[in-house]
Order: C-alpha cells, then sequence, then structure tokens
C-alpha cells in the first residue's frame, strides 16, 4: 500500500471537488456567455432581461456555494453552529468573479453569497415508500441530517430605473449515514454465490459490480433496497442456477425475480434502465441510475490493482481506518481530517504490543478530562498525548489451553511437537516348507501445534496475543481502580468509551526500547514476529470468551467496538450466547443485547472446539479434516463485521500483487474465513452488518483452489441486525456522507435581508 498520498491531504478527494468547483464555475461561465449576447428584444423589455440576468448570476452564486460547502463539510466529522459564519469558515466569492462577470451589467459590489448556522441536526428514517426519495441512495436507512440555509443576492444594471436585484434561498441537507446501516456493504466487487436458499434482509451496497448466482434448485432473495456503482450482472446466465429476487415493494414487501437465461434482466440487457425502474420500482439501481460512491468520510475511492498492468494503481485508503496512528515526521503519516478517523485515534483504550513481548495499556488525555467523548489533545507536533494504564494481568497475554483465561501477559510463541508412536507386525511369507514369519516394528511420527495455530489457508505459523473480553468486562462493568484491577490508572466514569484498539507492531526495529513504524518501501502494514528468534512467523490477535461485551452503567454511549490493525481469529461466540433461536440472525438474544463491531485486518471464525482442534492445525485433506478439526459446536457472531477481502484473480495476471495460485475471493459468504470442518450440520450465525471496506494488507492473498482441503463451511444463518435498524449502532461507527439539495426558491428583500440579520446578530 502506498502510504504517501495522505502526507498532504487526500488528493483524490481534493480532486474530485476541484471538478465539481469547475464544473458550477462552467455554468456560470456558460450562463454569462449567453447573457452579454443578449440583447433587446422586441418581446421583452429592458428590465425583464435584467431581471433574468439577475436571477442566473444569483443562482451561479448559488451552485458555486453548494460546491465549496461540501467542500469544506467532507472530512470533517464535528461542527459548531457557527461554522460558516464571518471569523470562521464562511462561504467566499472567488477572486476571479470580477473578471469573469467583467463586460457585464453585473453589478460586483451587490453580490453576496451566505450559509446559515450547522444545527446539531437529528436523526432521520428516509422511507422507501415516501416518492420524494423514491430514488435516493440512501432510502430504507437512518441518516443523521442537518440543514443549512444558503442565500444568495446578485443586481444587475438597468438602462431603465434602478439596478434589478434578486434575492435566492436553497436548502442543503447534510446527512450521514453510518457504515452499519448496510446488512452489506461492499468497496470492491461483490459477489454473492450461496449454495443453498439465502435471505439478505437490510440494505446492499456495492462500490464495485455485484456478480448474484445461486445454485440450481434454490433461492436468492434481497429483501432490501440493492445500489451498485458498477453494473449488476447475474452468473448462471446460460440457464442454470436458482431464483434470484429483489425487492419491488417495501409496503408490504413483495418480490421479483431477476429471470434467468435468455430472459435475465441485469445491466447488459437492452432497455435496462426503463425496464428495472418497472420491474422493482428504484429498489434495484446501478449506474445507468446515477448510483455515486460512497466513501467513508475524508476517504479517497477504493481502486483495486489492475494484475495485467506493469504499473500498481491500488489505493486501498480505506485500510488507514485500522492503522495506527503515526507520528509527525513519518513519511506516511496522513492528514488531520484522515487520523481523526482512525480506530485508534477514536479509542478510549489501546493496548499495544511492545518490545520484550510486553503489552501495555493507554488512554488519550483528553481535553475534558471528566468526558471521554472530549477531544485528545496533543503534544507541539500534532502527536496525540496518552497516559499509561495498568492492565489487569489476566486481560490479555497468553491464552490457557482451554482458550479460557489468559495465563501471562505476553504473546503465545507458535510451537510443535513431535510424538512418535511404536507398533509391532507380524505377517507370514510362503506357504508349505517355504512359510516365513516376519516381526518387526514401525515408527510413525506426528506433529502437533502446541501453542500459537497454524493457518492453512496462509500456510503460516502465527504467533497469538488473545484478548480475554469477559475479563475486560469484569473490570470495566465493576470500574475496578483496585490494585487487582486498573491500579488508579484508567477511570471508567471519564476514560471508557466503548472503543478498544489493539497495536500490533509494524517493524522490528526499536528505538529508545520502543519499536520503530514500519514504512510503505519496507513492508509497512506487515506485522512481523516479536518472538527471540526473530524467525518471522506471523503476529495475531485471538479474542476469546467474547460471549458478553462490556457494558458499564452511564455511559453516553453503550455498545463495544474493537479494532486492531492484525489479523484476527475469534473462538466461538461474541456478544451472543450461543444459543439458537427463532429469527437469531437478526433479533438479538434479548433486551440487554449491545451493539457491537470488530474492524480488523481479516477475520477468521473458529468453534468453540478449538482447544483440540488446534492441535491438528497442520493437517489438510477433506477427509483427514473431518476426523481431526471437525468443528463441533453452533457460534454466533452479534456484530458488525468490517474486515478485508482479496479480489478475485483472472486467469491472465502477469502482474498480480497477490500470491497467483490463490486466486479466489470466494464472496460475500466467505467474508469472515474458517480453518476448520463444518458441514451442514453445524451452524454459525451472524448477526450484524457485513463490511469489506479494504483489501487486507496483512493477509492479501486469496483462497487456493484446494480451498476445501483446509476447510469445509458452515450453514450460513447471516442477517442484518434489527439494533442498527433502529439506529442503535457500536460506538465509533464510521459515517458515509451525502448530500441533497431541496427548497431551492426566490425570496423578497425583506426576507432576505431578515435572514441576514438573524445570521449577523449570532
Amino acid at each position: 500500500m502506498r502510504d504517501n498520498r495522505y502526507t498532504n491531504g487526500s488528493s483524490k478527494r481534493g480532486s474530485v471537488v476541484l471538478m465539481v468547483l469547475i464544473m458550477a464555475t462552467a455554468v456560470m461561465v456558460i450562463a454569462f456567455s449567453l447573457l452579454k449576447t443578449t440583447t433587446t428584444s422586441t418581446r421583452v423589455t429592458d428590465r425583464h432581461v435584467a431581471r433574468l440576468q439577475a436571477q442566473s448570476t444569483a443562482e451561479a452564486l448559488l451552485e458555486y456555494g453548494v460546491a465549496q460547502l461540501a467542500d469544506q463539510l467532507e472530512s470533517k466529522t464535528s461542527f459548531t453552529e457557527d461554522e460558516l459564519q464571518p471569523g470562521n469558515s464562511p462561504l467566499v466569492i472567488p477572486s476571479s468573479a470580477s473578471a469573469f462577470f467583467e463586460g457585464t451589467d453585473v453589478n460586483m459590489g451587490s453580490l453576496e453569497l451566505r450559509a446559515g448556522v450547522l444545527p446539531s441536526g437529528d436523526w432521520k428514517y428516509i422511507s422507501p415508500i415516501d416518492l420524494l426519495y423514491e430514488y435516493d441512495e440512501l432510502a430504507g436507512k437512518i441518516v443523521f441530517s442537518r440543514e443549512v440555509e444558503l442565500f444568495s443576492k446578485a443586481s444587475v444594471r438597468s438602462s431603465v430605473g434602478p439596478d434589478v436585484t434578486a434575492y435566492l434561498a436553497e436548502t442543503f441537507v447534510v446527512r450521514d449515514a453510518p457504515l452499519f446501516t448496510n446488512a452489506i456493504f461492499y468497496n470492491s466487487d461483490l459477489v454473492f454465490n450461496p449454495g443453498y436458499d439465502t435471505d439478505v434482509v437490510g440494505p446492499t451496497h456495492t462500490n464495485g459490480n455485484l456478480n448474484v448466482e445461486v445454485n440450481s434448485g434454490y433461492d436468492l432473495s434481497f429483501y432490501g433496497k440493492v445500489t451498485v456503482v458498477g453494473d449488476l450482472t447475474r452468473g448462471n446466465t446460460s440457464g442454470g442456477g436458482g431464483g434470484i429476487y429483489f425487492t419491488s415493494s417495501a409496503d408490504p414487501i413483495t418480490l421479483a425475480a431477476m429471470g434467468s437465461g435468455t430472459s435475465t434482466l441485469d445491466s447488459s440487457s437492452s432497455s435496462w434502465l426503463s425496464r428495472a425502474t418497472d420491474r422493482w420500482n428504484g429498489f434495484v439501481q446501478d449506474s445507468a441510475m446515477g448510483v455515486e460512491t460512497q466513501n467513508v468520510v475524508a476517504f479517497n475511492d477504493y481502486t483495486p490493482d489492475d494484475p495485467t498492468t506493469p504499473a500498481n494503481e491500488r489505493d486501498n485508503s480505506a485500510y488507514a481506518l485500522i492503522e495506527p496512528l503515526l507520528p509527525a515526521d513519518h513519511p506516511d503519516r496522513k492528514s488531520d481530517s484522515v487520523r481523526n478517523q482512525k480506530m485508534q485515534y477514536k479509542a478510549g483504550l489501546i493496548i499495544k504490543l511492545e518490545p520484550g513481548g510486553v503489552l501495555k495499556g493507554y488512554t488519550p488525555v483528553r481535553e475534558n478530562s471528566s468526558v471521554a467523548s472530549s477531544a485528545p489533545t496533543s503534544d507541539a507536533g500534532g502527536n496525540i498525548q496518552y497516559a499509561e494504564v495498568t492492565l489487569p494481568a489476566d486481560v490479555i497475554g497468553d491464552p490457557d489451553p482451554t482458550f479460557t483465561s489468559i495465563e501471562n501477559n505476553a504473546p503465545e510463541y507458535y510451537g510443535t511437537e513431535d510424538t512418535t508412536t511404536t507398533e509391532s507386525y507380524t505377517y507370514t511369507t510362503g506357504r508349505g516348507r517355504d512359510k516365513q514369519t516376519h516381526t518387526g516394528y514401525t515408527t510413525t511420527t506426528t506433529t502437533t501445534v502446541t501453542s500459537g495455530l497454524y493457518d492453512h489457508r496462509e500456510n503460516k505459523a502465527v504467533d497469538t496475543v488473545a484478548l480475554d473480553v469477559e475479563r475486560l468486562k469484569y473490570y470495566i462493568d465493576n470500574k475496578d481502580n483496585s490494585s487487582t484491577g486498573f491500579d488508579g490508572t484508567f477511570d471508567v466514569d471519564s476514560q471508557w468509551n466503548g472503543v478498544v484498539y489493539v497495536e500490533f507492531p509494524t517493524s522490528r526495529s526499536t528505538t529508545d526500547g520502543v519499536y520503530d513504524y514500519g514504512t510503505s518501501t519496507n513492508s509497512y502494514n506487515v506485522v512481523p514476529a516479536v518472538d527471540s528468534d526473530s524467525s518471522g512467523t506471523e503476529m495475531a490477535l485471538m479474542i476469546i470468551d467474547a460471549k458478553e461485551v462490556p457494558e458499564p452503567t452511564g455511559v453516553v454511549e453503550p455498545g463495544f467496538t474493537l479494532a486492531s490493525n492484525a489479523p484476527t481469529y475469534l473462538v466461538g461466540s461474541f456478544n451472543a450466547d450461543g444459543v439458537p433461536h427463532p429469527k437469531d440472525s437478526t433479533e438479538p438474544d434479548n433486551s440487554a443485547e449491545q451493539p457491537a463491531a470488530i474492524l480488523v485486518d481479516s477475520l477468521t471464525l473458529l468453534s468453540d472446539n478449538w482447544e483440540s482442534n488446534r492441535a491438528n492445525t497442520l493437517v489438510d485433506g477433506r477427509s483427514e479434516i473431518q476426523s481431526d478439526r471437525p468443528a463441533n459446536s453452533y457460534i454466533e457472531v452479534a456484530a458488525a463485521l468490517v474486515t478485508g477481502t482479496p479480489n478475485d484473480l483472472p486467469s491472465y495476471a502477469p502482474y498480480a500483487t497477490t500470491d497467483a495460485s490463490r486466486p479466489y475471493s470466494l464472496g460475500v459468504i466467505n467474508l469472515p474465513r474458517f480453518l476448520e470442518y463444518w458441514g451442514s450440520s453445524r451452524t454459525v450465525t451472524i448477526r450484524g452488518s457485513l463490511v469489506s471496506l479494504f483489501e487486507s494488507e496483512v493477509r492479501p492473498d486469496g483462497a487456493p483452489t484446494n480451498f476445501n482441503d483446509y476447510y469445509v463451511p458452515p450453514t450460513r444463518d447471516w442477517g442484518f441486525n434489527t439494533l442498527f435498524a433502529e439506529g442503535r449502532f457500536p460506538p465509533g461507527t464510521p459515517v458515509i456522507r451525502n448530500y441533497r439539495r431541496v427548497n431551492f426558491s426566490s425570496i423578497t428583500k425583506s426576507e432576505y435581508e431578515a435572514a441576514i440579520q438573524e445570521l449577523d446578530d449570532l
């Protein structure tokens, strides 16, 4: 990943905004080129022409103001009410306007452009059955909405009487949609190819293409709006495969088929725009309907590498969300707007793996020491200031063999053990006088994994650091600042905000006893070994004992968010009791369930049987893993999962940046990865939101062609958590910003002056 693009801000976003400004200016150029040539007509009076000129001038100012306002708000997460007023960040008329209007009758001294207050905003549900929002990309979602009034004024000289002045007003709506308002969100191409009946409940969005298919005899049904920035296509186009259905009406929900074979209706079909609109009534939209890219605030568009060209075109910008904060002098340090979105910036508790295998805790020093949501303080170089936190001894480190407690505050390093078994044998040969009896012994050596784990998808040995969520919950919920708790170093009431970030080192070099940060030119983002032999064994986070998450009383924002820059393994259920219940892919276990999220480089789900399966992680072969690495439990995950995924490699990929022998992404049904034999008799329930926001950078390779030699998937029971549908999101949830313009109107002089006076009185 080439991170230097952030050194001086988000260049791509700046280019997009520049294009918007150029387009707005172009509107002004066209308008006034026409106005310059306007002459007195026998059909209109001079004052009528002046009125049209004034109206067009004021409208052009509003166009410019909208583009400028979008630029100012693009990267901000918090606003003050007077943000856009004089003395702060007001809208300004470009200095080029004088030269632009030269030779016209526009009175330059009359031009005014003002923005109103930025209100605190409120949550709003965008109804998909409201005709006003029929083709709104955010229809069916809850958004945080702010409405800003824009005002413009322009006067044009008239040869008959005084100047003619136009006054205009428009409402600019800033809408923040939490990322987890989507059941599925992909920043890249979304491939959906389930083998069994699958229902997708909730909105689905991809910034790439969407390809859907399902095995014959089964159905894939989307119960929610589907928006695609690229093209929507169907596999099995030869006529095979099962039925694929999309929503055509929300009240009541009805479905309409995509069709198959020659009757398939997708983006390649003739008259696609009109036919898709008629069939699905705006619930299915692609590039032909003007669907726009949705990015987390302050991040660039994602661009994949083209493996058929020697250049590396990849822009994996959203990965910065889970990267550590870099120091002021680092060449890959991000802009302030991006840094403010990072999960480490948002975290109230940071745990770092430091030299010698020591795990230390930190909390930011905040501007208001008694409010966990206040901004962190920074030193003169812009680096956040932290206070060290004493971590309880049993929260993070080396897990016990049952993966239910922590034994030491240190990583568990990968280790194996050879077991030799000797068996006697006896057999005979020949007959009669030639008969002979043979005896002897055979020796077999079996290698088992005794610590850490072996990941067969990656063919890598892995050292692990385990986070015991149950023990963390105990200390947080009890606000334990005693000598056996946080020892007076962490006040839950004033410092806990529900976000925990676990930072792994990005290089093995150290300075003054602290790990240096790697760079984009020397394996930056590759979490290296920190064990004593420096063998190159990879490090990873392991989540254990996580059926319940922290939920202390008196917090402003309930819920739990765990983030890390490392590959992550989850053992057993998360934020759920692991007991199946009706509608468990959408409905919480009970009313006390907290909104939760996991944001990591890659995520692998492991069964409760992992304590015995871990020993056999070197085993491969489908029949062997069925007997030696079976997943003998049901697991339930109630959380939004934000993680990385590879792209499918085409058969011709001479310049692939990933391992060409591992070409498969395996689609959204394998977004969380597996390492065991599950089979259709075992089920994994995910109740949350599935988000592929970036390519994994520590685990960039896809799956090999023989992927069923290391895992066989479970029955997947995956759905959209009703907590998210109701607007209850985990702390630190990333947001996508969207703009909408409404209520454009001409106003009177008195209305304009009253509005401006009210702003001046702020």
